[in-house]
This record gives structure tokens, sequence and C-alpha cells, in this order.
């Protein structure tokens, strides 16, 4: 299986690739994961972690993060992909993708696609609403849209934010954003 992580929103983005790579951990231990930087590593270093085999587990996964930077990685997707090992899990980040280009053809045709584009208001507020929710805590609408106001669009900062306010008192109201939003 290979996935494709992209799009602007870095903290959704980071929420979906911390999870894969939990869940794979938990099932095949952390000596079967393995992350190349896309600046730092080589086009062949690349190549040669997606086609070897795992040692001492029965899969192995590879990060790649941003591999595009290597040119001939781009260049030759098509190729790799079909050289990935049966027992490997390939995951690529890729935040900024040129649509235009055969590389993102090729990712969003034989990858698993997955993007993440930043919450516009309406979203942003649900958002909000459920991971208080999540939290333990309570937060109605308009509150989430006073917090969105007082905080920004950012979802780490409000994610930081309804973490602090959720311990402070569960039942997230405007005045306790007004308290908590004023000391900081």
């Amino acid at each position: 299986m290979t996935v494709t992580l992209t799009g602007t929103n870095d903290f959704t983005r980071s929420a979906e690739l911390n999870g894969l790579i939990t869940d794979f951990i938990r099932e095949h231990g952390d000596m079967a994961l393995e992350r190349l930087d896309g600046e730092e590593a080589n086009y062949e270093r690349i190549r040669e972690s997606i086609e070897s085999l795992p040692f001492l587990t029965a899969r192995k996964l590879v990060v790649l993060r941003e591999p595009s930077k290597q040119k001939n990685f781009a260049e030759k997707i098509d190729e790799l992909l079909g050289a990935v090992a049966e027992t490997t899990e390939i995951v690529i980040i890729e935040p900024k993708l040129d649509k235009r280009l055969n590389y993102y053809k090729t990712l969003k045709k034989r990858t698993e696609f997955r993007e993440f584009n930043e919450l516009d208001g309406n979203d942003l507020i649900k958002w909000a609403v459920g991971y208080a929710k999540d939290q333990g805590a309570t937060l109605n609408s308009n509150d989430a849209r006073f917090l969105i106001e007082r905080v920004g669009a950012n979802q780490q900062l409000l994610n930081n934010e309804l973490d602090k306010l959720s311990l402070f008192n569960p039942k997230i109201s405007r005045e306790t954003i007004e308290v908590m939003t004023e000391s900081a």
C-alpha cells in the first residue's frame, strides 16, 4: 500500500501521518519504520529503501518526506511505484503539489491519495466543537466562532487553546475564553 498525504493543512496532515505510524508500529514494531527526507536522502537511497525487503520483520513502513526534492524521484515515480516490494508500505508526504505535473497525476492515480486543506469558517467551527467534545468538554458554535476570532484560524493554535480551556473548565463559554485568552 502506498499513501500520499498532501495539502496545506499541516495540523491534520501531521495527525494523519502520526496515526498511520502509530498503527503500523503497534502491529510490526518500530524496527520496521524507516524515515527519509527528500532534502537529505539521494534518489538511490530512496529507491533502495522502497525496493528492499524488511529486515527482522514481516513488513516495513517507509515514510518519505518531500521525495520530489530529488528530481529523479519525481521523474521516475511510475517506475518506482511498480518496484515497491510486496512487504513494504510507503507514505509520501508532499505538502505542495503542482496539479499540472505528471508527478501529481501519477500519485493521484496510483496511490491512496489524501488531501488536507485548510478549514474555512464553518468547517473550522464544527472541528472546534467536535475537538472540544473529544476532550470531554462542551463548546457551542457561537463560542467556537468567538474563540476563532480571538485566536485565529490556525488549527494548531486552536488545538492548544482548546486543550487549555477544557482543562480549566469543561464547560467552555465566552467568559472562560475571555479569561484564558486575556491571561495569555
